[in-house]
């Protein structure tokens, strides 16, 4: 059987969670023009699109304000059987910053496959040229 890997990180953010949770959930269209060196452009089916890969959003849960994401589709499944990646802002202080937490769960197609960073640094580049 398979081995489920796990990578967490936080960013701290100049701006409310609700703000950065409406931009990665709700709103997700938008991040192209939030981050234009980074995302060329979204298309939206079943989840969001990007250059490298296909995300599904599998669960936006409102009231905790967490995001959960698959990767289903590109280059990353080269080496893994599956990705998924958790966001959750947690507002901080006066509510006008944030700490968002990310946990990406993955599964490699075999031992030799590289660990996930670069995808994972990726995204918190991403999510830092928002609101840092």
């Amino acid at each position: 059987m398979a081995k489920m890997h796990k990578m967490d990180g936080k960013v701290e953010l100049n701006c409310s969670a609700e703000k950065i949770f409406e931009a990665l959930g709700p709103k997700l269209a938008h991040v192209p023009q939030l981050c234009p060196d980074l995302v060329h452009g979204i298309a939206l089916h079943q989840g969001g699109n990007s250059t490298y890969i296909i995300e599904r959003t599998d669960e936006i849960d409102v009231k905790t304000m967490k995001i959960t994401r698959s990767i289903i589709e590109g280059e990353l499944l080269t080496y893994y059987k599956s990705l998924i990646i958790h966001f959750q802002p947690i507002p901080k202080g006066n509510g006008k910053s944030c700490v968002m937490v990310y946990t990406l769960e993955y599964e490699k197609i075999d031992e030799n496959a590289p660990e996930p960073t670069e995808f994972d640094e990726k995204n918190m580049k991403i999510t830092r040229s928002y609101y840092h």
